[in-house]
């Protein structure tokens, strides 16, 4: 079994997980979740760091699409009655790790206001999964 198919059955393992909290009572729902699943996620998940962060001892892993929107969307999508495969190939497209730096970081979450949401206007059925880092200017390298 390959990389891609490794992610694709965690995350087909994760919507089901989240089904069947939402079929009982909706507790034990946490971000957490994700950096236990695929562990180390550098391993299975990670696209890239900013020029910034390989020249600076300040790394900061970031998980491009933050972990509350991912929850918060497949979520959403389990309550609409969305198929597990087609909610597990959006996780999938989404949860992804880059490093940056803290100082990058702060832009996100303090002065941008992003720490748990994404731009204005981005879906989790076609948004970019980097408009977070665009909005703040960070770039890639692969």
């Amino acid at each position: 079994m390959g990389k891609d198919e490794i992610i694709f059955e965690t995350c087909k393992l994760l919507v089901r997980h989240f089904r069947n909290l939402i079929d009982h009572n909706g507790f034990g729902f946490h971000t957490r979740i994700f950096s236990h699943m695929l562990h180390p996620e550098k391993e299975f998940i990670f696209i890239g760091s900013s020029p910034e962060s390989l020249s600076e001892n300040d790394i900061y892993p970031e998980h491009v699409v933050p972990c509350a929107v991912l929850l918060r969307e497949c979520r959403r999508m389990i309550l609409e009655n969305q198929p597990d495969s087609y909610i597990a190939e959006l996780l999938q497209k989404h949860w992804k790790l880059a490093h940056i730096t803290k100082k990058q970081a702060q832009r996100l979450d303090i002065n941008l206001r992003l720490k748990n949401i994404m731009p204005s206007g981005w879906t989790f059925e076609t948004g970019n999964s980097l408009a977070r880092l665009e909005a703040a200017n960070i770039k890639l390298i692969r």
